[in-house]
């Protein structure tokens, strides 16, 4: 059982998967951008062949651009390293602005492999620099949500408050500084512009070196005393050992039972890996052609980046759904294994079915795409559906309020896809699948009605008692 609630520790229960899944969207998203250096040729080095020398002088361009927006990724997830080092606690805010941060990191090799190609074009340059401009703000945004949401470590000092701010807001301010200096690249052709957009990457070190003399690093760590917590935040905290050596206990009695660690383990690396996928749709121009600010939007409007978001979204979504069931379902038997298998293979399907959609914008390529979401929400449907009856392996159901928000959820998993599906088919119109949209947002009203409702009874239980 912890003790402490420190700076040191890099996790917490309450957010370990969504910084597990963010730590592998980052990792993958870094080494994919080295898919599209290209294949070293058989002859590099043989008679007829180009030399090594020739081969390297000729991707020049291709290693600059990887090895700087690596760097580049690399210093954004520095810093949502930073934040979570004090943020410990979630919230419905802090889980979007991660999922959308996460959407624009996932599809940074797309603008990479652009700029890559066209390493002189302004319009090249302002495509990274857009993205990897809102990843900051986005970062940004989580920490102010954090500190005024009260999800940082209880008391904690303003100076600490203001360093982890100011080196946090330091990268969207100099991303974009170089943003507008590509923009003005862009439009006046200026080769000078886009060099000094170039050289303001540096600033992303300089910078907080600066910020640094204004708003010191801490000298030490920030710990409290879980013992010293109020309920609210001891209640988030591990759960005690007699809890603990009861779970074990159940599941010593369970024929082949085990806790879910390693479920919860291979299900953020599998999902990490299909949003990470899906940005594999967005293709730079063809090498075969004379790559100008011309090729370059015709290949920005026919990349099918609202399928790309929207699927990430609603991966994302399942994904949520997915935490929200093993938060109370502590152990698996055969049945859990197999049915969160079958949910992550209909899951790993997805991208292939975003492709097709994205690729034939007709009505059975739609049709396809949406049955393959009713699959992957009825895998999830059932699974907490069988975690929440299974009494062997759940160790706190919540209030009947919450049990009754849990199956409207595991409900419009479902349904919403399912009407969709029907509707886009028997009408012939795929403009009606945004009822999607309108499904799962009466959903959460409805969730959000049901928790005032359960906190206001709650409220006044506890004035007359």
């Amino acid at each position: 059982m912890k003790t402490m609630l420190s700076s040191i520790s890099t996790t917490n229960d309450e957010t370990e998967r969504l910084l597990g899944f963010s730590d592998a969207v980052f990792a993958i998203a870094m080494t994919f951008l080295a898919l599209d250096l290209g294949a070293v040729p058989d002859d590099v080095g043989r008679p007829g062949g180009p030399t090594t020398v020739d081969f390297l002088h000729e991707n020049i361009p291709d290693y600059v651009v990887y090895f700087g927006t690596f760097l580049v990724v690399g210093f954004l997830w520095w810093r949502h390293h930073l934040m979570f080092r004090y943020i410990k606690r979630n919230s419905g805010g802090i889980l979007w602005t991660n999922t959308l941060m996460l959407a624009l990191v996932a599809m940074l090799p797309y603008p990479a492999s652009v700029l890559s190609e066209a390493p002189g074009s302004g319009l090249a340059l302002l495509m990274l620099l857009v993205p990897l401009t809102a990843i900051g703000l986005l970062m940004w945004l989580q920490w102010e949500l954090a500190v005024h949401g009260h999800l940082v470590i209880p008391g904690l000092p303003k100076p600490y408050i203001s360093y982890v701010r100011a080196q946090v807001m330091a990268s969207p301010i100099v991303l974009a500084l170089a943003s507008g200096a590509a923009a003005y690249s862009w439009l006046n052709k200026s080769t000078t512009a886009n060099r000094i957009a170039f050289a303001m990457w540096t600033l992303l070190i300089i910078l907080p070196i600066i910020l640094r003399r204004f708003f010191p690093a801490p000298d030490q760590a920030y710990e409290v005393k879980v013992a010293a917590l109020p309920e609210t935040w001891q209640s988030l905290e591990e759960t005690e050992q007699e809890e603990t050596k009861r779970i074990r206990g159940l599941l010593a009695r369970l024929r082949n039972g085990s806790d879910t660690d390693r479920i919860k383990v291979l299900t953020d690396g599998v999902v990490a890996i299909a949003v990470t996928i899906l940005a594999l749709q967005l293709r730079p121009p063809p090498t075969t052609e004379a790559i100008n600010d011309e090729t370059i939007l015709e290949n920005l409007y026919a990349v099918p980046a609202w399928t790309y978001f929207v699927t990430f979204v609603l991966i994302s979504l399942f994904w949520r759904g997915h935490v929200r069931i093993f938060t109370y379902l502590q152990g698996a038997d055969p049945v859990v294994l197999w049915l969160n298998l079958f949910f992550l293979m209909f899951m790993s399907f997805l991208p292939t079915a975003a492709a097709i959609s994205a690729q034939d914008q007709g009505t059975t390529a739609l049709a396809f795409y949406l049955l393959m979401m009713f699959f992957t929400g009825a895998a999830m449907a059932v699974l907490g559906q069988y975690g929440s009856r299974a009494k062997n392996l759940t160790v706190e159901l919540g209030t009947e309020t919450q049990r009754m928000i849990a199956t409207l959820r595991a409900v419009t998993a479902v349904s919403a896809f399912l009407i969709a599906l029907i509707l886009v088919v028997v009408f012939d119109n795929p403009a009606l699948s945004n009822v999607i949209w309108v499904i799962f947002i009466l959903s959460g009203q409805l969730s959000r009605y049901l928790r005032h409702r359960e906190m206001a009874q709650s409220a006044a239980t506890a004035a007359t008692g």
